[in-house]
């Protein structure tokens, strides 16, 4: 089953990539764990690449994927200044099972990103998600660079390779803000 949802995925991502253009990710407003509103725009407003995941406490691969972000996040070299790109997790915990995540978050140290609660999954809906995790690049203008589904262990690697190739991308062209999409 999780085949057929992957592969119709990836049909419809190229079907869009051949006949609709650049896509960009659906708009959304939301709260952080904390209650405060933030809006797609808000946080792209920004000016850097955006990693986007869908995550829930009781997934355990949604897990291990923010951990090696944690760890990418931690050894990422800031001598030249904070960080070229935000972490987006939207968390698909229940409005009752919230607290739980908070708690965990604190514990593994994912509140270095900004965590939103997608209540009742209006954005993983508008976004297409058919399972979590799924992993959205986003360049500073919306538009969706890459889109991974799943997570096996070594999936960050390409995830952070796709990150740098849009990064490099970025820096060859300052002024314009355009981004050419990277393959699936």
């Amino acid at each position: 089953m999780r085949r057929k949802v992957i592969f119709a995925a990836a049909i419809l991502l190229v079907i869009g990539a051949l006949f609709g253009g650049e896509q960009k990710f659906p708009k959304f407003t939301l709260e952080d764990l904390e209650g405060n509103l933030w809006s797609l725009d808000s946080i792209l407003s920004f000016g850097k690449p955006v990693m986007l995941t869908f995550w829930a406490t009781w997934c355990k691969p949604c897990r291990k994927e923010l951990d090696k972000f944690v760890e990418r996040w931690d050894s990422w070299d800031t001598t030249k200044g904070e960080r070229p790109y935000i972490v987006v997790a939207l968390c698909e915990d229940s409005p009752r099972s919230v607290r739980r995540a908070k708690s965990l978050a604190k514990k593994q140290g994912w509140t270095k990103f900004l965590l939103l609660h997608d209540k009742g999954g209006q954005v993983k809906t508008k976004a297409g998600v058919a399972e979590i995790p799924e992993l959205f690049i986003l360049a500073p203008d919306g538009t969706i660079f890459y889109r991974h589904i799943g997570y096996n262990p070594g999936d960050e690697e390409e995830s952070f390779a796709k990150l740098e190739e849009l990064l490099k991308q970025l820096e060859q062209k300052p002024d314009s803000g355009e981004t050419v999409p990277a393959e699936e």
